[in-house]
């Protein structure tokens, strides 16, 4: 599982020093050594390579705002099944999403806002963790036939927890 390392951030416990992270480079320059893929939102405080002390070439990773499934998404994953060997796909959402927020006020980018506001409904209630929580749980829906096992978690940064969604 690649999202082990967490419970060692979460701990304080474990590293990379910069000699290993050259290490790893040169050791995956000519391939990569993928053990999943993780599909989560480009917000920077968000970067599931560190915050899983994910060496270099171990993760396909796939960042958008509000980790939602657009054509282009789909199918960057489905490379890293099809092409890559990938047989397991993380999704990792977490709490206050900006994109969440801009689609709960209706202003988020179309491709954004077309997910936001299924989730909005699915969700039942107009507070953002349980959007946020839905939100993962409509991506990992749209990726289950994609030809690989498929994972999805909600990261709360002030507690410093992941809690698998789906």
């Amino acid at each position: 599982m690649c999202l082990e390392g967490f419970a060692r951030v979460r701990a304080g416990v474990g590293g990379l020093s910069a000699a290993e992270v050259l290490r790893q480079i040169k050791e995956t320059a000519k391939a990569q050594r993928l053990k999943c893929a993780v599909l989560t939102c480009s917000d920077s405080r968000l970067s599931p390579e560190l915050l899983t002390l994910s060496g270099i070439g171990e993760m396909f990773v796939v960042r958008v705002a509000g980790n939602v499934v657009d054509e282009l998404v789909y199918h960057s994953l489905k490379f890293a099944v099809e092409k890559l060997g990938v047989d397991m796909i993380y999704v990792v959402g977490h709490r206050r999403c900006g994109a969440v927020a801009l689609g709960m006020e209706g202003a988020a980018p179309p491709p954004i806002q077309a997910q936001i506001d299924e989730a909005l409904k699915r969700a039942g209630r107009r507070e953002p963790e349980p959007v946020e929580a839905e939100n993962v749980k409509l991506t990992c829906e749209r990726l289950r036939d994609i030809g690989a096992s498929v994972e999805g978690y909600y990261y709360d940064m002030d507690a410093v927890d992941l809690r698998k969604v789906c």
